[in-house]
């Protein structure tokens, strides 16, 4: 079980180091290392390892989320931002653009939908 965990631990930071070492991209390299562990290694491993490697990956991705988020919301307060001077404006417009962005999206997204749908088309909520 130790060597089943250890393959599907290491061989995406393999392929990284090889691709950066190549000057790839190292991103692009673990997502194809991935299919080719879905596809070959996954139905290989037992199942006490796949519950393993499953909380294990869970584990690390909850890290690495709350790591960023971390940095995101420091780097809020630590930094002198150029767009200081600009006040509440830039925050209220950005906000209009957002919402009149996702309102758009929204539209043309149900449109879509709905004319390669026959049934259950989307309709407004009342």
């Amino acid at each position: 079980m130790t060597t089943e965990i250890s393959m599907m631990l290491l061989c995406p930071w393999v392929s990284y180091l090889i691709a950066e070492g190549l000057k790839l991209s190292g991103i692009v390299s673990i997502l194809t290392n991935g299919v080719f562990l879905s596809y070959y290694a996954t139905p290989n491993i037992s199942p006490p390892a796949k519950r393993v490697l499953k909380m294990g990956y869970e584990t690390f991705a909850y890290s690495a989320e709350t790591v960023v988020f971390l940095f995101l919301g420091i780097g809020l307060f630590a930094f002198n931002h150029p767009y200081e001077q600009m006040g509440w404006g830039l925050v209220i417009t950005t906000i209009l653009n957002l919402n009149f962005a996702r309102f758009l999206n929204i539209i043309i997204t149900t449109y879509l939908v709905n004319c390669t749908r026959s049934q259950s088309k989307i309709t407004p909520k009342v």
